[in-house]
């Protein structure tokens, strides 16, 4: 889920929640905004949260967006790429397949 709280002023960030386990580890930055996030499986995964979580992320600093992921159990950054054009933020992304 994207998330905004108080913690960081002007931010909003990611909230995996486990209703089973009733905890939940979050992600989140000063000024940076992620667009609706994805999960990527890992090939062969057993675990439910086995993959990556990939957003872009837009950052309010410097006006220009990157692909973040994430590891999906601990939402641990594990990479960064710089991004040719802006995703201006929102609450909600559209994904269109390639041939439409």
């Amino acid at each position: 889920a994207v998330v905004s709280t108080q913690s960081t002023g002007n931010a909003m960030g990611l909230l995996k929640v486990d209703m089973c386990r009733e905890t939940s580890v979050g992600w989140e930055r000063k000024n940076k905004f992620p667009v609706e996030p994805v999960f990527a499986a890992r090939p062969g995964a057993q675990d439910e949260d086995d993959g990556v979580v990939l957003a872009p992320v837009f950052d309010a600093d410097t006006g220009k967006s990157e692909l973040y992921v994430w590891d999906a159990k601990s939402l641990e950054v594990i990479a960064i790429v710089n991004t040719p054009i802006v995703v201006p933020y929102s609450l909600h992304g559209t994904w269109i397949p390639e041939d439409q």
